[in-house]
C-alpha cells in the first residue's frame, strides 16, 4: 500500500509539474487591481441598467460573473486616498501601516508631512531626475509591505506595475517592491517616477509622454468643460485623464510582456479623474453619471485590448474592482438634514480660546500648534511647561467643545492609544485601528454631512457615505454571484495572497474570504 502510494503521488506530481526541474504554470497569468479613486459602493447599483452588456466586458460583466460585494468596509476614521490605498493591497489599517491620513503634522520637524513626500528620493522624469519639483516620493512612510512585495520576498519571478494620476495612489498600492510605481505630473504634463523606483523612466512611460508632447495643445470638450486643454485642471477631471491611465498600463503589459512570465505577474491601476470631478462637483451632479458610464467603456476597452495580450486571454486573468472611498452626498434639503463644509480656521481659533480660559497663556507660543484634517496637534513645549498631558486637557474643554453644532465629538489619541480607553461600540474599533502615532493628540469628529475642506465637497468621515465602496473578484478562480454581506477591505490581501499561494503582507489582518475562492 506504501509502493501504491508514493507511487500515486509520483504520477499525480509528475502530470501536474511536468518534468523534474520544469517550473509549472501559473493558475493566473496576470493579477489586475482596479482602484476607481472616491468609487462610492451606491455606483454600481444605481447606474447598472445603463451599463453595457455583460458581452461587452464592462462593468456588468465584472458584477454578474463575478464574486460581487455591493458593500466593503474600509472601517477608518477618516476615509481618504492615501489610507484607502494603503489599506488594499497591505491588508492593515493605520494603526500598524500607519498611513491615517493623505497629510499630518510631523511633530519633529514642526511640518507638515504628506504621507508619499520622500526628499530622498527626487522625481524622474523624460530628461532624468527632477529634483526641482516637489522633494521625492517613496512608499517609506507606509509601514507595511504589499501583496506584491510578498510575491518577490518570496523569491517568485512576478512583475508588479503600478499606475495612477496621483502618486499616493500608484506608490501606496505597489509598495515598497514594485518593478516601476508610475503617476502624472500635472504641472509638466508627464509622466513620472521616483528614485525610489529607478534611476530613469521605463521605455513604456517614455514613449507614452512623446505621445502626450505631441497632444499638449489638444483641446477637449466634456460634461460642463467647452473647450479646455486635456491637461488642464478642469481636463484632468474627465475621462480623457483616465484613458491615458489606461494607454499607460496596456504599454506597461507590452514592453513587459506582463501575464507572459513564469509566474503570476500583477498589474495594479488607480483612476483619479472620478475623484478630481467628484470634489468639484458632487455625486449628485448630472454628469457624474456620464462620468461612471465612461468609466464603463473605458474599463470594457481595456480589457478587450488585454485579453489579446495574454496567453489565455481573460481566463487566465483574475480582477479585482473597488474604490478607495467614497463621498458625501451633494444635494440635501438643509432644513431636514443640515450639512456645512466647516472653514478648517474656526478649530484653532475655538481650542486656542477655551484653552487659553482653562489654563491661561502658554509661557510662549500658542497652545495650538497646527491643526491637520480636524486633528489638533498642541506645542509640546506649551504642555510640558504647564505639566498638562493633552488628554486631562480635553476633559477640561470637551464640554465645550461638544457644543458647536457640526461636532460630534473629540478623543484624544493618547487616552486611546496608550490609556486604552477605547469608546464603546463600533465607534470605538474604528478609532483604535485608525490612530498612529502619526495622529493629532485630540481628534475632532465632525457630525453626519459635515466636512472641511478647500473643495466643494470631501470625503474625511467615518460615515458610511465615505467608507463603503463595491468590491468585486472576477476569475476563474472565484465563485460569482452577488454577496449581501459586508465585508472588510482588509480581506482583499490576504484572499488574494492564498489564490498566489504566498504569505499575506507582514502587517496583514483580514481574513481570506473563502466563500468566493473555489
Amino acid at each position: 500500500m506504501k509502493i501504491l502510494f508514493g507511487l500515486m503521488i509520483a504520477v499525480g506530481s509528475g502530470w501536474a509539474w511536468g518534468p523534474a526541474g520544469a517550473t509549472p504554470a501559473p493558475d493566473h497569468r496576470l493579477g489586475v487591481v482596479l482602484v476607481v479613486d472616491q468609487f462610492r459602493s451606491d455606483y454600481l447599483l444605481r447606474f447598472r441598467r445603463d451599463f453595457k452588456s455583460p458581452s461587452e466586458s464592462g462593468y456588468r460583466m465584472l458584477m454578474e460573473r463575478g464574486a460581487y460585494f455591493p458593500l466593503s468596509d474600509h472601517g477608518l476614521l477618516q476615509n481618504m486616498t492615501g489610507p484607502g490605498h494603503a489599506v488594499i493591497l497591505s491588508g492593515s489599517y493605520p494603526y500598524r501601516n500607519q498611513i491615517s491620513t493623505n497629510v499630518w503634522f510631523d511633530r519633529e520637524k514642526k511640518k507638515t508631512q504628506y504621507c508619499v513626500a520622500d526628499e530622498a528620493y527626487p522625481l524622474v522624469g523624460p530628461g532624468g531626475e527632477l529634483p526641482s519639483l516637489r522633494g521625492g516620493v517613496s512608499p517609506r512612510s507606509m509601514n507595511a509591505d504589499t501583496v506584491g512585495d510578498e510575491l518577490k520576498n518570496a523569491d517568485r519571478p512576478s512583475r508588479v506595475v503600478s499606475v495612477a494620476l496621483k502618486d499616493r495612489a500608484a506608490v501606496l498600492m505597489g509598495g515598497k517592491r514594485a518593478d516601476h510605481a508610475i503617476w502624472f505630473d500635472d504641472r509638466n504634463c508627464q509622466w513620472v517616477t521616483s528614485t525610489f523606483y529607478g534611476k530613469a523612466l521605463p521605455g513604456f512611460a517614455l514613449d507614452q509622454n512623446q505621445k502626450i508632447a505631441r497632444e499638449k495643445s489638444k483641446r477637449i470638450s466634456w460634461g460642463p468643460f467647452q473647450d479646455v486643454s486635456w491637461c488642464s485642471k478642469e481636463g484632468l477631471q474627465t475621462p480623457f485623464a483616465m484613458e491615458k491611465t489606461f494607454d499607460l498600463a496596456l504599454a506597461a503589459v507590452d514592453e513587459m510582456k506582463l501575464g507572459q512570465g513564469k509566474d503570476t505577474d500583477l498589474l495594479l491601476v488607480s483612476l483619479s479623474s472620478h475623484d478630481y470631478y467628484g470634489h468639484h462637483h458632487g455625486p449628485n451632479d448630472p454628469h457624474m453619471k456620464k462620468m461612471v458610464l465612461d468609466e464603463d467603456r473605458l474599463v470594457s476597452e481595456f480589457l478587450k485590448k488585454l485579453a489579446k495580450k495574454v496567453p489565455g486571454g481573460l481566463r487566465d486573468t483574475w480582477i479585482v474592482l473597488t474604490g478607495d472611498h467614497g463621498i458625501p452626498p451633494s444635494a440635501l434639503p438643509q432644513e431636514r438634514i443640515p450639512s456645512e463644509n466647516i472653514p478648517i480656521e474656526r478649530l484653532p481659533k475655538l481650542v486656542e480660546e477655551e484653552m487659553e480660559k482653562q489654563f491661561g497663556k502658554p509661557r510662549s507660543g500658542k497652545w495650538v500648534e497646527a491643526v491637520v484634517e480636524f486633528q489638533v496637534y498642541f506645542n509640546a513645549d506649551a504642555l510640558r511647561a504647564a505639566s498638562l498631558k493633552s488628554q486631562d486637557a480635553l476633559k477640561a474643554v470637551r464640554e465645550r467643545l461638544l457644543r458647536e453644532p457640526y461636532i460630534d465629538q473629540v478623543w484624544a489619541r493618547d487616552e486611546i492609544l496608550y490609556d486604552r480607553k477605547i469608546p464603546a461600540g463600533e465607534y470605538g474599533t474604528v478609532a483604535d485601528r485608525t490612530l498612529s502615532r502619526n495622529s493629532g493628540d485630540w481628534i475632532v469628529v465632525l457630525k453626519p454631512f459635515y466636512y472641511s475642506d478647500s473643495y466643494r465637497i470631501t470625503h474625511m468621515t467615518h460615515y458610511s457615505y465615505d467608507r463603503y465602496v463595491p468590491l468585486v473578484f472576477f476569475g476563474k478562480g472565484f465563485k460569482p454571484g452577488t454577496y449581501r454581506q459586508i465585508v472588510n477591505m482588509v480581506d482583499v490581501a490576504p484572499t488574494l495572497s492564498s489564490l498566489l499561494g504566498v504569505l499575506p503582507p507582514a502587517q496583514s489582518e483580514g481574513r481570506v474570504l473563502t466563500e468566493v475562492l473555489r
